[in-house]
């Protein structure tokens, strides 16, 4: 009869730790090398198939795909084509301006982000017409298995332009003995300014000299 608890209690152990199967954290813990930011991916999430990502697309949500690296831009390493086997490779570009490793092609790797449509083409064969979408990953975060090995990202090329922070203070007011008057003075103004004070007094002028008297000439009688 302690057989039933004993054996309730791993069962219900087993189905915790199934629950609690997260491919993401196993890989972070496993030592995988992380690129971009450090994203917080939920407990529950699961990986999606990458030939479901037209339909994630239109989600609106964050979520993470995986595959093996089919090949890495060995310029720039600005991106990389992942594939899962089953679906043609998945085109993964790092947001934010980070780079990849240049050797990174035969790895296996997660990324963490936003699927986007990037086209849709059409193709006639005969009379039958087939289209195909294509979709781009826009990837937050990348975990690329083996540290070891993995040769250094490049420097990026571009950086993200910095954010602006709102002031959470409003400025002082200014007071108004401190703000100059540039407002232009009126003809007005300047006359009654550069004319000078007026009063009633009558004004001086300066004496005048008187001339001297002419000499006196005799006249012949």
């Amino acid at each position: 009869m302690r057989l039933k608890p004993l054996t309730l209690i791993l069962s219900t152990t087993l189905i915790t730790l199934a629950c609690a199967h997260n491919p993401w954290w196993e890989a972070e813990r496993s030592g995988w090398a992380l690129f971009g930011n450090n994203v917080t991916v939920p407990r529950k999430a699961k990986p999606v198939p990458l030939d479901l990502l037209p339909t994630a697309a239109q989600w609106g949500e964050a979520i993470y795909v995986e595959g093996w690296i089919d090949s890495v831009d060995t310029e720039h390493g600005e991106w990389m084509m992942i594939s899962d086997g089953t679906s043609p490779p998945l085109t993964v570009l790092p947001e934010g301006g980070f780079t990849l490793p240049r050797n990174a092609r035969g790895r296996r790797a997660m990324a963490w982000g936003r699927p986007l449509v990037a086209r849709s083409v059409t193709e006639s064969d005969g009379d039958v017409a087939h289209s195909s979408t294509q979709v781009e990953f826009v990837a937050q975060s990348i975990l690329i298995q083996g540290f070891y090995g993995l040769q250094a990202p490049p420097p990026a090329r571009f950086n993200p332009p910095a954010r602006t922070q709102t002031p959470t203070t409003l400025p002082a007011p200014i007071e108004e003995s401190a703000v100059e008057d540039t407002t232009p003075s009126s003809p007005s103004n300047a006359e009654t300014q550069s004319t000078p004070e007026t009063s009633d007094e009558p004004a001086k002028t300066a004496p005048s000299e008187e001339p001297p008297p002419a000499p006196i000439v005799d006249l012949p009688d």
